[in-house]
């Protein structure tokens, strides 16, 4: 059974909630709820209750570096999370699954999302931002807080002998697109005005799972393997 693990909402973000740190919960919440271009530095300032007009601009400069501070301030812990997570499967006698892998990466964003201070708004605001043409999420997670990410690609494919290394990081890609729009969609429907009734997060998250380590361990097909051939006689 899947356990979502809680913890203090201000676990590592100090004891009180300054300035700076409303004014990213502010701009988090109405990133996720109005999309990025449809919010300037103005709202997220009268949002986080500041009466400086420039409050937002003086911490954060312009609005990449204000999404970049968000972005920083929920992966610093579900990076750590992640990696104590990995290191627990090192530890163990037994080999660690695939499954007990996804779940090392899955788990931290949920547990973020479920007991994080305003958590539900942050898988929303990072669907908003990678569907953003002018806003580089990718860049941001490679360079910051990736370490786990990268720690688990390394497991994943040595446990998967038969998916090529060019193959398994499409999969890969897919793979994280997959989970940030399933629990975005799950968010963006619970508080939703329509009423829909919603299963429980933890049979959503064991299925999601389900799906995500049968996506990464699927058979390649020979029309793949096909395609991945002639790509690389290009490439030679």
């Amino acid at each position: 059974m899947i356990q979502i693990a809680a913890f203090p909402s201000d676990s590592g973000f100090g004891r009180s909630a300054d300035t700076r740190e409303r004014l990213i919960l502010a701009a988090e919440r109405l990133f996720a709820e109005k999309g990025v271009d449809a919010v300037s530095l103005r709202q997220v300032n009268a949002a986080a209750g500041q009466k400086n007009a420039s409050a937002a601009h003086y911490h954060f400069g312009s609005k990449e570096e204000l999404i970049e501070a968000i972005y920083e301030f929920r992966m610093a812990r579900v990076n750590a999370r992640r990696l104590d997570m990995l290191a627990a499967l090192d530890a163990r006698k037994a080999s660690a699954s695939l499954r007990n892998l996804v779940e090392a990466v899955v788990l931290p964003m949920v547990e973020e999302i479920e007991a994080g201070k305003g958590g539900k708004h942050y898988i929303r605001f990072i669907a908003q931002v990678r569907g953003h043409p002018a806003h580089d999420i990718g860049r941001i997670s490679r360079s910051k807080h990736a370490s786990a990410m990268q720690a688990f690609n390394d497991r994943a494919l040595a446990l998967l002998p038969h998916v090529p290394p060019h193959v398994f990081a499409v999969r890969f890609g897919l793979m994280i697109v997959q989970v940030v729009d399933a629990l975005a969609d799950r968010h963006r429907l619970l508080v939703s005005p329509v009423s829909r009734e919603t299963i429980p997060m933890p049979l959503f998250v064991s299925i999601l799972v389900d799906g995500t380590v049968a996506a990464l361990s699927a058979p390649v097909s020979a029309q793949t393997t096909s395609e991945l051939k002639a790509h690389q006689r290009k490439q030679a």
